[in-house]
C-alpha cells in the first residue's frame, strides 16, 4: 500500500512544481476523498490548474517572496488570442499568468497584508513554503503538507495566507466549514507534531481580492480542530482502505438516499403561510 519517496521531515526550499510531483496524500487530497474516493482519483490522474487559483497564487509569491514567478500579460482580457497565448506560454513554463490590472490587484491585496499590524509582523520572521512528509502511525499512510509559512522564532507559529471574497471574522466559520479549512489545519497540524513532537498554534492571514483589500487574522477554536480531526481521521481511513483494494467507489450505488432540506429553508416556508 506503501509509497516511497526521497523526502522526510522537513525539507525547505523544494520547488513547487515538483512537490506537487510527490506521492502522498495531501490535506487538499483528504478533503477531496471525503467528497468520494472517486473525486479523488480522478483528480490525482487528471491534475488541471485553475485559473481562478492564479491571483491566490500572485499573492502568495508577493508576500511569502517566493513560488511561482509571475508573468504580467499587458491585455484588457482574454479575448484576444495573443493574450491567450501568453497565458498558454506562461503555463507551459510553470508561470502564473495575470492581466496588467490583475497584477496590479495582487500588489496592492499583498501590500495590505504587509500594512496589517498583526498579519504583517507574522511574515518577517520565519520560512515560507516548508514542506513536510511524515506517514501516519496508526493507517501506515505516506502524508505530504506544504506550510505557507512557519516561524520558530519568539512565538512558534504555522501561518496559512488566503485570499477571499470576503475576510470578515464573523464568517470565517462557515467559510472554514465549505472549504474544509478545519480539516487543512489539523492535517497540517498533526504533521509537524509527527515529525517534531510539537504541536503548533495555526493561523489564518485573510485578504479581501477586491478593494480596500481588508486583512484579519483567524485561528479555529477547539470545537473547529475537533471536527478537523475528525475528518482527517476518515479521510486517512479511507485512503487507506481504497489503496489496499484498488476500489474507489463514488457515492453509495446500493441504496436510494433520503434528502431532508436544511433548517433555513423550513423558516422561509413560513413565509407563505
Amino acid at each position: 500500500m506503501s509509497v516511497t519517496t526521497e523526502y522526510s521531515g522537513i525539507v525547505h526550499g523544494l520547488d513547487e512544481l515538483e512537490y506537487h510531483r510527490l506521492p502522498g496524500l495531501s490535506s487538499t487530497g483528504a478533503k477531496r476523498i471525503l467528497r468520494s474516493p472517486a473525486h479523488y482519483q480522478w483528480e490525482m490522474q487528471h491534475r488541471v490548474e485553475k485559473a481562478a487559483y492564479d491571483f491566490g497564487h500572485a499573492v502568495h509569491a508577493l508576500v511569502l517572496g517566493t513560488g511561482l514567478d509571475i508573468v504580467e500579460i499587458d491585455a484588457e482580457d482574454w479575448r484576444s488570442k495573443a493574450a491567450r497565448d501568453e497565458r498558454a506560454a506562461a503555463y507551459a513554463e510553470g508561470k502564473v499568468p495575470l492581466l496588467t490590472k490583475d497584477a496590479k490587484r495582487a500588489r496592492a491585496a499583498a501590500a495590505a497584508v504587509e500594512r496589517h499590524p498583526i498579519a504583517g509582523p507574522l511574515f518577517q520572521r520565519g520560512n515560507p513554503e516548508v514542506s513536510m512528509f511524515w506517514t501516519d502511525e496508526a493507517t501506515g499512510v505516506q502524508c505530504r503538507g506544504r506550510l505557507d509559512w512557519l516561524r520558530l522564532s519568539g512565538r512558534p507559529l504555522i501561518v496559512d495566507l488566503k485570499t477571499t471574497d470576503n475576510a470578515d471574522p464573523r464568517a470565517f466559520g462557515r467559510t472554514a466549514a465549505s472549504f474544509g479549512y478545519d480539516l487543512q489545519t489539523e492535517f497540517y497540524t498533526q504533521g509537524y507534531e509527527a515529525i517534531t513532537g510539537e504541536r503548533l498554534p495555526f493561523l489564518h492571514v485573510l485578504v479581501e481580492t477586491e478593494q480596500p483589500h481588508a486583512v484579519s487574522v483567524v485561528q479555529l477554536d477547539d470545537e473547529a480542530l475537533r471536527i478537523g480531526a475528525i475528518k482527517v481521521r476518515a479521510a486517512l481511513e479511507r485512503y487507506r482502505d481504497c489503496t489496499a483494494s484498488g476500489i474507489w467507489p463514488a457515492y453509495d450505488p446500493t441504496t436510494i438516499h433520503p434528502v431532508s432540506l436544511p433548517r433555513w429553508a423550513a423558516y422561509d416556508a413560513e413565509d407563505y403561510q
